[in-house]
């Protein structure tokens, strides 16, 4: 028997702790929505009213929580579980937040407790079951202190060390949804054709479990994975790559393009599946928009390839962006004086922008740069040049003496044509 606190009862946490529970370990739950904690505290859990009193002279501490964020908030913020670590502590954490934020957590905890990413392949039925594919990373003396409890919960793969297991979850997590956008636009390419949607799903299931999950699923379900928390993985998933510099604006991108316009048309609060339907019904739609960028044989060519001269459009849709500068939600500018990082702010605001409205990069028709200094330029230019990978935009960038935050080098302003 293990002592235990479990920190986050949501779809998934709840049969977790269950799980647990069956198999004899002596639990404490916490969760910011204490009612969800009733069911359990009739099953045996003790139920505590902060993480630190949960946490308080337990062996093992499972946190099942929403993002990067919270984990932080509940292990380290105001009222969070650290103080009340005692050394020898393992923490599993089991949410999907990332190599970076299971980093920070782990940098920030007190002395002497260990802690292990361990997010988990499967989904509700498989957490009910005991059931999932938990993925471990952490030296092996930290994975083997909690392996034992954790098997209760399915089965425990040693990934390798510490982040790598929130990293292997983004790389699993990545391809789960953008399976589910393929199927979609699948679908209505079946449909085009005139084949079954029964007969496709039946067809392709033998290609993609998420087909099988498609052919069974019914609207009025209950999520097991929602498209918000999707879009959330996501976003790491991008911002994982760019990090690594391992982006090309390539199918994850237009992956993104696709959630964020299913999560525009109000569907964050449905099961993933719902991104497979969403796509298929915006898929071949017949677009009124006409654009042909280039370079008139009249005039001299563009004397470097990362701009055009022309941008021709003749009907559809535009969406005009306002200058954007590398503003955080605290109201101050993302590291001042570093022009790649603030060039990689921007153009990350730029892509969920473009994407709320069904559009990319490859949709953008004029750019308009304005930099503090155009010595700056070269590193401005590096970080652009991996967002426009296709035919470039028509381009403006000039130099102005300020902009309208003393600490901003860089506003960017751009023009699409929406598909």
């Amino acid at each position: 028997m293990t002592r235990i606190a479990f920190l986050g009862l949501g779809r998934m946490g709840v049969p977790m702790a269950r799980r647990l529970l069956a198999a004899g370990h002596d639990l404490t739950v916490w969760n910011r929505t204490a009612a969800k904690a009733a069911p359990l505290a009739g099953a045996g859990a003790a139920v505590a009213g902060t993480p630190a009193e949960a946490v308080a002279g337990r062996d093992l501490v499972v946190t099942m929580l929403a993002d990067g964020a919270a984990v932080e908030d509940v292990l380290l913020g105001p009222g969070g579980a650290a103080p009340a670590l005692a050394p020898g502590t393992v923490i599993a954490d089991m949410s999907t937040i990332g190599p970076d934020a299971a980093g920070r957590v782990r940098r920030r905890l007190p002395e002497g407790v260990a802690f292990v990413d361990a997010p988990v392949s499967g989904s509700v039925p498989q957490a009910e079951a005991g059931e999932l594919v938990i993925l471990a990373g952490g030296t092996e003396a930290d994975v083997a202190r909690c392996a034992g409890a954790l098997e209760a919960l399915g089965r425990v793969r040693h990934v390798g060390p510490p982040g790598a297991g929130a990293a292997l979850k983004l790389v699993l997590n990545g391809v789960l949804v953008a399976n589910f956008a393929v199927l979609g636009e699948a679908l209505a390419f079946a449909d085009r054709l005139g084949v079954d949607t029964g007969l496709a799903l039946d067809a392709l299931s033998a290609l993609s479990p998420q087909a099988g999950r498609l052919k069974e699923s019914t609207p009025d379900e209950t999520p097991r994975f929602t498209l918000g928390l999707a879009a959330k993985d996501i976003r790491l998933v991008l911002n994982e790559a760019r990090t690594a510099e391992a982006h090309a604006g390539g199918v994850l991108s237009a992956v993104q393009a696709r959630v964020d316009a299913a999560l525009a048309a109000g569907l964050a609060g449905r099961d993933l599946t719902a991104l497979a339907e969403h796509t298929r019904s915006r898929t071949g739609r017949t677009s009124p928009m006409r654009v042909k960028i280039g370079n008139p044989p009249t005039v001299p060519a563009p004397p470097n390839t990362a701009y055009s001269h022309t941008a021709y459009v003749t009907q559809g849709p535009m969406l005009y962006v306002s200058g954007q500068i590398a503003l955080g939600e605290d109201g101050e500018i993302d590291a001042p004086g570093d022009i790649a990082r603030q060039s990689e702010v921007i153009f990350s605001l730029l892509e969920r922008i473009l994407a709320a409205h069904g559009a990319g990069f490859e949709d953008v028709v004029n750019i308009r740069s304005f930099l503090t200094d155009l010595d700056l330029r070269r590193e401005y230019g590096a970080v652009r040049a991996r967002y426009f990978t296709g035919e470039p935009p028509t381009s403006t960038t000039v130099e102005v003496p300020r902009l309208f935050h003393p600490d901003a080098l860089l506003e960017v302003e751009i023009v699409a044509a929406v598909p």
